[in-house]
């Protein structure tokens, strides 16, 4: 075939061609190996099409899909940018081929898809909507190309091709397309076909992808090189023999619940059990948790258990950081770089970290992200920290479960605490728990509730200070917390003793701050930490003695983790509770419950569970206001997926913020004035000097750009006050509402 580096005359100019063939041999090899028997068989038992006949439109898809590129139009792309649509064109080739067609009648209605014609349209994932009535030229070596087809399936199947497919062009595709919204949607409606259309329109994109990446010599892997042992495993960890739960972990071959305490190797125990899931060296991992910087450190810790090449982490802001991190050790971020990132972000690595928004967002929106579904379908999940999520969050993760067990991908649930009315909500009250009572055994603190307010209190903190201990201090919002901050200076305690941390600080000065903290704590020298519940998921830390306001009791049990980690007799920590006035982000009802149930005592850690249901039994039984709250939250949330999908034909664009969290204050991303003004902070490196906040704040302080600075600039720009010890300045800070962060 003379395709291969064909050149055209036309118009006097001549124009290269694409390497069609070599692309498309490409294409198939990587589209084949992409296939492994364990997915492939659960897509054919979902879906209901053979085994044979999905590997069939796997192969015709790979092959066909960029058909439209030998043109006169595309070659007219090539040589002068002219728009083209060459999966349009590819598409009035395969109209004619019904091979690969579904049809369902209801009642006297029929229903018409031709998956072979619509995993082809759509390969670059957003359907060109709009476009009507296009002229297209296929070249002459077009036809010698298409009919290679037997040819190119004996070689790449391994046996006879007994399809018959004729060369026929449907020249008037452009009204068609008005006919591929009513297929689009019956995808939409059958969850069986949507499954096999992500799977194989997944194994497409990907495919090319990967041959992109062998043209550009920016390979990266995307599978195990082998796949993981418990024993290999086992000798990347720092001790020798397993826990009791870590070895159940490691035998278990369902979806599980893990209720351990903190700092007790949960990690470990469910990697264990993500290993003894694994298909093969094909299957995922996705291991999930709540906030970016949990994320970020877990990333780092997987490190040390697998491959370096098969982590992968996601979040928004993951690249910002994977960026930094490869010019530590590159020195410049390269196209290798670039195309390892492309692919890590739809769940292409091995074992991928990722925050649960991120993995709920390209769960949520299928057809826009198939690679990322067909991923799913042959992964394992981990979620950690599931009591930290909000009502409406949980009802999201309610639907999510039901899918996963339709789909069979099996998930492990893990949390300190979590509330049996929780788990009746979420239907998860029937997953096999995995746990170790002798655990909940152990003493760590003893608690303390004090009748009046922290704030009145404070001599009394610092007296603990002065005896040598570390101290942590938790306020419920920044403005009490930076307060706190200021009266403890007043008091005696100079800055360097202390250390702010809130939401209300620079993304790069957290970062700092939170080294400064590590480094502290492993320092002789006593200091105090004065700050908000963003340290209850957040960061690994231990101190001797704690201070905080009343929160909802699983709030509290998680601030109890920061006290005595490592549960030492010797070291007994000591939490003081303080009353607090009622305010946001907490209930009172929650608030009260939670107060009147806690004891003052040195209890085991089983005793917290204890409080843990009284609370939520009362919450649940007691008040019908918040009784019909939750049920209000919870229910939103679960309808949230089929909601979006009716939305959606599983192709068109949609926004990636499906609001799937139940949060007072919505926020952004803001850059502040004198940051923009810096002339030594480059725009590359806007991201870490943002900080997130309130949007509500814009109407006051927002600084007003040129127009056409603002639309190159991703960020808007407050005019705010601004320190590295206290973050935003809030004594003058002007705001139409009565102003608290939380």
């Amino acid at each position: 075939m003379e395709l291969l580096a064909k050149k055209i005359e036309k118009d006097g100019q001549v124009v290269t061609t694409q390497n069609l063939q070599l692309h498309t041999a490409w294409v198939i090899e990587e589209a084949l190996k992409l296939i492994d028997e364990s997915s492939l068989y659960k897509v054919s038992k979902i879906s209901g099409f053979e085994k044979s006949k999905i590997r069939d439109l796997i192969f015709f898809s790979a092959y066909f899909h960029d058909m439209g590129k030998a043109t006169k139009e595309f070659q007219s792309t090539i040589r002068n940018g002219t728009k083209s649509f060459h999966s349009l064109y590819s598409a009035s080739v395969l109209e004619s081929i019904t091979n690969f067609e579904f049809i369902e009648w209801e009642g006297d209605k029929e229903k018409y898809i031709n998956l072979l014609l619509i995993v082809a349209l759509t390969h670059h994932t957003l359907l060109p909507y709009g476009v009507r009535d296009v002229e297209f030229n296929f070249l002459d070596e077009a036809e010698v190309f298409f009919y290679g087809y037997k040819k190119s399936y004996e070689k790449y199947m391994k046996k006879n091709c007994n399809y018959e497919f004729k060369f026929e062009i449907f020249d008037d595709i452009g009204f068609e397309l008005g006919n591929i919204d009513t297929e689009l949607e019956a995808i939409k409606e059958n969850g069986k076909l949507r499954i096999l259309y992500a799977y194989v329109s997944g194994i497409l994109n990907l495919a090319d992808w990967l041959s992109s990446a062998r043209f550009s010599g920016t390979t990266t892997p995307i599978t195990f090189q082998t796949q993981p042992s418990k024993e290999e495993f086992m000798k990347h960890l720092s001790f020798d023999t397993l826990r009791e739960f870590q070895e159940k972990l490691s035998t278990d071959s369902k979806s599980v619940l893990v209720e351990i305490p903190t700092g007790e190797g949960k990690t470990e125990g469910s990697l264990l059990w993500a290993i003894n899931n694994l298909y093969n060296k094909h299957s995922k991992v996705i291991y999930t948790l709540p906030t970016q910087t949990t994320s970020n450190k877990l990333y780092e810790r997987v490190q040390s258990f697998f491959d370096k090449e098969e982590c992968g982490l996601i979040h928004s802001s993951a690249k910002i950081y994977l960026e930094k991190k490869y010019e530590e050790e590159k020195g410049l971020v390269d196209d290798v770089f670039k195309s390892d990132f492309l692919l890590s972000k739809s769940f292409n690595k091995p074992v991928t970290v990722s925050t649960i928004d991120s993995l709920l967002k390209y769960f949520i929106n299928i057809g826009r992200f198939n690679i990322a579904t067909k991923n799913f379908l042959n992964s394992v999940v981990i979620i950690d920290e599931v009591h930290a999520y909000d009502l409406k969050l949980m009802g999201f993760l309610k639907r999510f479960f039901e899918l996963c067990d339709e789909m069979d991908v099996r998930v492990c649930l893990m949390s300190a605490s979590i509330p049996n009315k929780i788990k009746e909500l979420l239907g998860v009250e029937n997953y096999p728990i995995i746990t170790q009572k002798k655990l909940f055994k152990k003493k760590a603190n003893e608690i303390l509730k004090q009748d009046g307010f922290l704030d009145d209190d404070l001599d009394f903190v610092v007296s603990q200070f002065k005896a040598n201990k570390n101290v942590l201090i938790i306020r419920n919002t920044v403005k009490n917390a930076t307060q706190t901050n200021k009266k403890l200076q007043d008091l005696g305690v100079v800055q360097e003793n202390i250390i702010l941390y809130h939401s209300t600080f620079k993304k790069r000065d957290r970062t700092q701050k939170e080294d400064l903290i590590f480094k502290k704590l492993k320092a002789d020298k006593p200091f105090i930490l004065v700050a908000t519940q963003i340290v209850e998921v957040s960061l690994d830390i231990d101190f001797d003695v704690m201070f905080t306001d009343n929160a909802p009791i699983d709030s509290l049990i998680q601030r109890f983790g920061r006290v005595n980690r490592k549960k030492s007799i010797e070291n007994k920590g000591k939490i003081y509770i303080y009353q607090v006035k009622n305010i946001l982000p907490y209930r009172d009802t929650i608030l009260d419950l939670t107060f009147e149930t806690i004891e003052d005592g040195y209890f085991e850690l089983g005793e917290y569970v204890k409080w843990l249901n009284i609370v939520y039994d009362k919450l649940f039984e007691s008040d019908i206001t918040v009784n019909n709250e939750i049920t209000r939250l919870f229910e939103e949330g679960y309808n949230k997926y089929d909601e979006t999908l009716k939305k959606l034909d599983g192709i068109k664009k949609s926004a990636d913020n499906y609001d799937l969290r139940d949060i007072e204050q919505s926020k952004n991303d803001y850059l502040l004035y004198d940051d923009f003004m810096n002339e030594d902070i480059e725009p590359k490196d806007y991201y870490e000097y943002t900080i997130a906040l309130p949007y509500y704040l814009e109407k006051k302080n927002l600084h007003h750009l040129p127009s056409e600075v603002e639309e190159r600039l991703f960020y808007k720009v407050l005019k705010l006050d601004y320190s590295f010890e206290e973050g935003i300045k809030l004594d003058d800070l002007k705001t139409s509402k009565g102003f608290d962060f939380y």
